[in-house]
């Protein structure tokens, strides 16, 4: 799929995540992203103490990324974050969209065709 340019691109885009993730016993997200991904550079990571970046999500964001599933688009996710939080999500289209740009600029996430 084509880079997504304008607000409507990504409104309708369908993110799918492209990492694991943990829930904190408070409800938030951790995305764990592997240090290395070349496989050349496998060997390396099982022998560090830490092998995974982790990335801890602000209560938007977490409730964002339980969400992403590649059926829902981005604009679908704007309106359970709205029911969720209520106005202080708001605007909810343009942050819910700039979240998913972060993810996938961060290959935390792709977007299905």
């Amino acid at each position: 799929m084509p880079s997504p340019r304008t607000l409507q691109d990504w409104l309708d885009a369908q993110p799918v995540p492209s990492v694991a993730s943990e829930t904190e016993p408070d409800g938030r997200v951790v995305l764990l992203r592997p240090k290395f991904t070349a496989p050349w550079m496998q060997w390396l990571q099982r022998r560090l103490r830490r092998p995974q970046f982790r990335v801890k999500l602000d209560p938007f964001g977490s409730c964002l990324w339980l969400h992403l599933d590649g059926q829902r688009t981005v604009a679908e996710l704007a309106e359970l974050m709205r029911v969720a939080f209520g106005g202080t999500a708001e605007p909810s289209e343009e942050r819910a969209a700039r979240f998913v740009q972060q993810l996938v600029e961060g290959r935390f996430a792709r977007l299905e065709d």
